[in-house]
């Protein structure tokens, strides 16, 4: 055992995260966390690693464990990296510091050279069984497999806040960690860092507890799921998928036994209202007992009752779709971009038809997003043309997106579209915005709660060619699986930009593919 939560009681003020929940993570373990946004999977995290309070219960850790963890608050250290990194590793700073010190003292006329050589020797031995001599390219190479590897020699404080992220995770995978909590580290990798992330977590040893929204990333890496799902936790064995599908048996055999049982309550309810009436009509003490019995029974049976869990309330809709497009929905012909003295692509040909679905990929820089644009019209080509075939009528859903009136209360905006105030209200409701919320300032409302008010917005317009750049950016996983859903029922044309490659696999059949400065449909 390397850590073992037993019943865990945790509040969100006044609200309980969860309540006497137990966690145990044996040595070797490969275990995703998964639950709704607020259930408390970063709090969990935190009171594993001990950085987070609780309210009851007790939380027991192997003694000497070195737990790798990213921290919340970043370091601004003057440092570069690589000072950075080198200076995390104590005990091999303060080797490299004493064997510094001897060799200063060996050049010293009055040394005991000989003495001095042996116990260099052996400072030496145990330098190297420690990976001194190895860990500065270790640690390069893992900031290169996770995309930063010329920030080495940077100023930490001249680095992004993503990069950041990025020089911790490297820490952490560095270090001599037994087990590693890794809360969203695929967040700021891209897709080569991502799978080079994954191959690094199928070949450790270590025991890892991670919490993603990239189902792909857990159906590559974990062999355990554990859901947080009504203020406990639900183990499954398996990968994301393996879960998914064990936990819609789990569901469809709870509410089965859910309806028996208040079948059962019901038959029971009948057959002590009939004891009663034959009781009193009868004046009879055993009917009287009887009835008693039975109603003693259907207490019993209440207080056993299990409910299934509560799915995640419905927040978005199905996309209103215009009248059908022509056959050929975007031809683009010799086209070219250049950004800046980059060449993104040239002499490129492609047509989208009608009702496909496409994802459009490419690594980070190719071109993908400046394509949308010169689709959209908002970025002129540098060579060739991209039309539009006939009665297009787009949905456009931007990376970054901005609101006009960021002041405005959400019920005021959704009404410039939605002029009747009940209809505005029943719709903000699908989309998870219920009775104050209603009333909140968009520049008050998380990037997730502004992803649903603007993807409300663009699904109110009738559209037959819908363009979504990254749209999972900001949905939980139950998020994803809505949108998916919804997806699935649109039948007219879709190009999506996402690094999610489940959701890609769900929801696209073929590929437009940014390589070697050409776009090729495939």
């Amino acid at each position: 055992m390397l850590i073992q939560a037993n019943k865990i009681t945790k509040n969100f003020g006044t609200t309980p995260l969860f309540k006497e929940l137990d966690v145990t993570i044996h040595q070797g373990e490969k275990i995703g966390l998964v639950g709704t946004n607020g259930s408390g999977k970063s709090s969990l995290l935190n009171i594993l690693v001990g950085t987070e309070g609780i309210q009851a219960g007790t939380v027991a850790r192997k003694k000497g464990l070195v737990i790798g963890f990213v921290p919340q608050k970043l370091s601004t250290s003057p440092q570069t990296v690589k000072e950075y990194l080198l200076n995390s590793f104590q005990e091999i700073r303060n080797l490299r510091q004493e064997m510094q010190r001897i060799e200063s003292r060996m050049s010293e006329e009055t040394s005991d050279v000989e003495r001095l050589l042996n116990h260099y020797g052996n400072l030496q031995e145990t330098y190297e069984k420690i990976g001194g001599y190895t860990l500065e390219d270790h640690i390069i190479g893992t900031l290169k497999g996770l995309g930063i590897g010329d920030k080495f020699e940077k100023p930490l404080h001249q680095l992004s806040g993503g990069e950041r992220v990025r020089v911790e995770l490297a820490r952490i995978l560095v270090g001599d960690a037994e087990i590693l909590l890794l809360d969203e580290p695929t967040n700021h990798l891209d897709l080569e860092g991502i799978q080079w992330l994954e191959n690094y977590l199928n070949h450790t040893n270590q025991a890892y507890l991670v919490i993603s929204h990239d189902r792909a990333f857990l159906d590559n890496v974990v062999d355990r799921i554990i859901e947080i799902e009504d203020e406990q936790l639900v183990n499954y064995a398996g990968n994301y998928s393996k879960y998914a599908e064990l936990k819609r048996e789990r569901v469809a055999a709870l509410q089965k036994d859910f309806e028996l049982q208040k079948k059962e309550i019901q038959r029971l309810v009948l057959m002590a209202r009939r004891y009663r009436q034959w009781a009193n009509e009868a004046d009879n003490e055993d009917f009287y007992r009887k009835a008693k019995e039975v109603e003693r029974r259907i207490e019993k049976l209440k207080t056993q009752l299990v409910k299934p869990p509560v799915p995640p309330k419905r927040r978005l809709q199905q996309v209103t779709q215009a009248g059908r497009s022509g056959k050929e929905v975007v031809i683009a012909k010799n086209i070219g971009k250049i950004a800046g003295e980059k060449l993104l692509f040239s002499d490129s040909h492609f047509i989208l038809y009608r009702q496909e679905r496409v994802a459009l990929m490419g690594q980070n820089g190719s071109g993908k997003s400046t394509l949308i644009r010169c689709l959209l019209g908002e970025t002129s080509l540098d060579e060739g043309e991209i039309r539009l075939g006939a009665n297009i009528k787009i949905g456009y859903l931007p990376q970054k997106f901005s609101f006009e009136k960021p002041d405005q209360r959400i019920l005021d905006h959704v009404k410039t579209v939605i002029s009747d105030e009940q209809k505005a209200r029943q719709t903000l409701a699908r989309f998870g915005f219920f009775a104050e919320d209603v009333n909140k300032r968009i520049k008050d409302l998380s990037g997730g709660e502004q992803m649903r008010l603007y993807l409300l917005r663009l699904l109110q317009a009738k559209i037959n060619f819908l363009i979504l750049d990254e749209p999972t950016n900001h949905l939980d996983i139950y998020g994803k699986e809505e949108l998916e859903e919804i997806l699935s029922h649109y039948d007219e044309t879709l190009l999506v930009v996402s690094h999610d490659r489940y959701f890609l696999k769900k929801v696209t059949e073929k590929q437009l593919l940014i390589q070697d400065n050409e776009v090729v449909k495939k």
